[in-house]
């Protein structure tokens, strides 16, 4: 009698065709999803819109705390008379530009030779815009690490 060849190999599945597989109905589902709609119109000429207007780009005012409690509007230094001069000036205009108030984050080695507290700053800072007739105020950060 023959003997009977057995291996001792375990029976596995495989990964790589199972993620063929997959990645082929996937496509299948999106392809079958893009041609089942289908939008049956009656093919007329259309007619050019002449009325509307082009979009206008919107002006942009950024104020900047530094790391010592400078104050810089865009980008340029300025002193407390001259920001509020300029936030007179906004707050009296018809087509107000956005305002954007950013801080400059501390690093860890800053954080501790930090000699000015800002936080008195920004609520005065806040304070004479609101003093300007300026209601629209937004702040410019990076999301926190949850």
């Amino acid at each position: 009698m023959r003997a009977i060849r057995r291996h001792d190999l375990s029976p596995r599945v495989e990964m790589m065709p199972l993620i063929d597989v997959i990645f082929l109905l996937l496509t299948f589902f999106i392809y079958s999803l893009i041609t089942m709609v289908r939008a049956e119109v009656l093919p007329v000429q259309l007619q050019p819109l002449t009325t509307g207007e082009a979009a206008k780009p919107a002006a942009i005012v950024a104020i900047t705390i530094d790391q010592q409690g400078a104050l810089y509007l865009n980008r340029l230094p300025v002193t407390d008379q001259t920001l509020d001069e300029r936030l007179a000036q906004i707050g009296q205009s018809e087509d107000r530009p956005k305002l954007f108030l950013a801080m400059e984050d501390f690093d860890e080695q800053d954080s501790a030779q930090a000699s000015v507290d800002r936080g008195p700053l920004l609520l005065r800072l806040i304070e004479r815009v609101r003093d300007a007739g300026i209601e629209d105020l937004n702040f410019v950060g990076e999301k926190s690490p949850q």
